[in-house]
């Protein structure tokens, strides 16, 4: 909520430059400041309806009845993560999503029945799992039963989605597959963590993505259909226009309606029905039509990181295009102004201009496009990359043909299945899927090369960066209006970017975060200093996932240290570490002391749970687990609070994700998160809390 002012500030200037326009530009800055009164009345709406089913089963263990629209990969063998659309409570009839990080295996499509506990999603999740239509976070307990397949529209594509994508892994390797199949079918359960991270420090994680590209590719294939002069009717065009816009709802079941295919899809329906009433559509109405179409139902689904980035990216491919043909007219324009009695250019000279032609128009565009999500990515706590123009404009160019035989592959693929008994499928598939492979490899090979270089994974401070991104719109502004050539603009810009997030990134350095992320019964605990993190597990599959999201999201290259705190562990944590400590495997009255990077710890075990001392920069902090009653009191700066009681405990200041705790007196605003800076191994007097509503 810390974004929430420079986010706003951003939003007015850009209103306050449209309207200083004039004419009638002023009618759309009326018309983006009604849309945001209105698309906050529908999000209040969303979030009463979301609290409504929270204050009903958060906190509580009922036996569910759901349908399992999609999973994921989970952390142990035998297990999934799924989503599932709740059909009842404990024989209530009901209809919600929850997500279940941990689940026995199943398919999606399948409906299941079992207990589960319920409780509000993770702090630094929520707003992500509120814009997917999330409104609970379930931790499975026990008596999962398979009660078939379900017959929705949603359950029959994801067989269908699940089906395209083992004939499209059939015989490829896991990373080329999980590649693939993320692209060409949306399946991105077979993608390695380390595969995911290498696409995000080469800037090419939109790939992995369904979007529009995907749609139009596959849209597009209908265009191509032979057809003769005659049957150019209005009647063969309606016809067409239905086909694409069947296409397009096929791959919004197939995908689950994420936010870029949805967007993509709309484009497509207005397009099509702009033929039916006479009328073209433009990209910026169906853009805008999607953005209302997708808002109505969940009025937090502007709160998806993917529909800001997919929304940004086709407003800055829009405007790179723009750029692209303007170079390209002045290009001409200077051409023949020095046009001359020369003769005819030689052929390989005209084979040269138009590969630099097209490598303009992809630079232009893949320049275009970062700079537009840059700021989305900034103000979402996410990692960027200084590579990703240059990702776009060497590989970016793989796409199309990968899309081509990777649906080739598939549909021969599943067709070699349901006909085995004609093996000419088999034998089309086969190098149509290793053309498919080869290209995947390729793109897989420059991901990992890049994604190891400097600058492949920045994290900025959102407030920091949201001020910055604001002061060069500005300066963008002021260069359009007073007529600066791009040669002299754009370099101005981006020098001044880079020297702006180089001295963030230098005053930074020193910098260490302490936050709290999980479920806020048993929340664990992040210390992070630069690219380096300590982390204090407890709690279940869910927290588990929080915590590799976290890490995730701040560039976290090594966990110097894993101190597990659970004292009864169904399973061990898999998080990778250089170095473990587990409360569980310590004898009673035990003392374990560690120290890495600027984090000094005290681990002491006793009959029922353990309490946890640190020390950071100086300042004393403290956590417990279990059931713990020291006889003398300990004095801390800090509680790293969960709902272990912190009896004997006297502290100044606490972190929590609760403020509903039993052992807690009245109502506090829960406090997540600590920043500070070191200055040497003293603690900075300036500290900055991000407190989470």
């Amino acid at each position: 909520m810390g974004l929430l002012l420079p986010s706003a500030a951003i939003f007015v200037v850009f209103c306050l430059l449209v309207w200083w326009k004039g004419g009638a530009a002023r009618g759309y800055a009326v018309c983006l400041l009604l849309g945001a009164v209105l698309g906050v009345g529908i999000m209040k709406t969303t979030g009463a309806r979301l609290a409504k089913i929270q204050d009903a089963y958060a906190g509580k263990e009922v036996a569910l009845t759901a349908e399992v629209e999609s999973t994921g990969r989970a952390y142990t063998a035998g297990r999934v993560s799924a989503v599932l659309m709740v059909e009842k409570v404990d024989g209530e009839a009901v209809r919600f999503r929850v997500e279940c990080a941990s689940l026995p295996k199943c398919e999606a499509g399948g409906r299941i029945r079992g207990r589960f506990s319920l409780d509000v999603p993770d702090a630094t999740q929520r707003l992500d799992d509120y814009a997917d239509g999330i409104a609970l976070s379930a931790e499975y307990l026990s008596g999962m039963l398979r009660l078939g397949q379900s017959e929705s529209f949603r359950a029959r594509t994801a067989r269908l989605q699940a089906a395209l994508s083992r004939a499209l892994r059939k015989g490829m390797a896991e990373n080329t597959g999980g590649v693939l199949a993320a692209m060409v079918v949306g399946d991105r359960s077979h993608l390695t963590s380390t595969l995911r991270s290498a696409y995000r420090g080469a800037g090419l994680s939109h790939v992995l993505v369904v979007s529009g590209l995907h749609v139009t590719i596959f849209c597009g294939l209908l265009d191509a259909l032979p057809h003769r002069e005659r049957e150019r009717s209005r009647a063969y065009r309606r016809m067409r226009s239905v086909l694409r816009a069947g296409t397009a709802l096929l791959l919004v079941g197939i995908t689950g309606a994420t936010p870029s295919v949805l967007r993509a899809a709309v484009a497509v329906w207005v397009s099509s029905l702009g033929v039916w009433v006479g009328g073209p559509a433009d990209t910026l109405t169906s853009l805008g039509a999607a953005g209302v179409l997708m808002c109505l139902g969940n009025g937090y689904a502007v709160y998806d990181v993917g529909f800001e980035l997919s929304f940004a990216a086709v407003m800055g491919t829009l405007a790179g295009a723009e750029c692209a043909g303007r170079g390209r007219e002045r290009y001409y324009d200077r051409k023949k102004k020095r046009k001359s009695r020369r003769e005819k250019p030689p052929r390989a000279v005209l084979l040269f201009r138009r590969f630099a032609g097209g490598v303009w128009d992809s630079l232009c565009v893949s320049l275009c496009a970062s700079a537009a999500t840059f700021p989305v990515l900034v103000l979402r706590g996410m990692s960027t990359t200084v590579w990703a123009v240059a990702s776009g404009v060497a590989v970016l160019w793989l796409v199309g043909p990968m899309l081509s035989f990777g649906l080739g592959a598939a549909l021969l693929g599943l067709a070699a299945q349901n006909f085995e008994s004609l093996p000419l499928f088999e034998i089309i598939r086969r190098p149509v899927a290793f053309c498919a492979e080869g290209l995947a490899w390729l793109m897989n090979e420059w991901a990992f090369r890049v994604s190891v270089l400097p600058g492949a994974s920045l994290w900025f401070d959102g407030t920091y960066a949201a001020l910055v991104c604001l002061v060069l719109i500005l300066l963008c502004v002021m260069a359009m209006r007073r007529h600066i050539r791009l040669r002299v603009a754009l370099p101005t810009v981006i020098l001044l970017a880079a020297l702006a997030f180089g001295l963030e990134t230098a005053l930074s350095w020193n910098v260490v975060n302490i936050e709290l992320v999980g479920t806020r019964a048993s929340p664990a605990v992040i210390i992070t200093q630069r690219e380096k993190a300590v982390v204090l597990f407890r709690g279940g599959s869910t927290t588990r996932r929080a915590v590799e999201n976290q890490l995730e999201k701040r560039s976290v290259k090594t966990v110097e240290l894993l101190v597990d705190l659970r004292m009864q562990p169904e399973e061990p944590c898999r998080i990778e570490a250089q170095k473990c400590i587990e409360a569980a495997a310590l004898a009673e009255n035990t003392t374990r002391r560690a120290s890495c990077g600027g984090v000094d710890l005290e681990l002491f075990r006793t009959r029922q749970g353990c309490i946890l001392r640190m020390r950071v920069g100086g300042q004393r902090f403290i956590t417990l687990s279990g059931t713990v009653r020291p006889a003398k009191p300990i004095r801390a700066e800090w509680l790293l609070a969960s709902s272990a009681r912190p009896d004997n405990i006297r502290y100044t200041d606490c972190l929590t994700l609760s403020s509903k705790y039993r052992w807690m007196e009245g109502d506090a605003e829960p406090v997540s998160r600590l920043r500070f800076r070191l200055e040497g191994e003293r603690f900075s007097k300036r500290a900055e809390y991000d407190r989470i509503k």
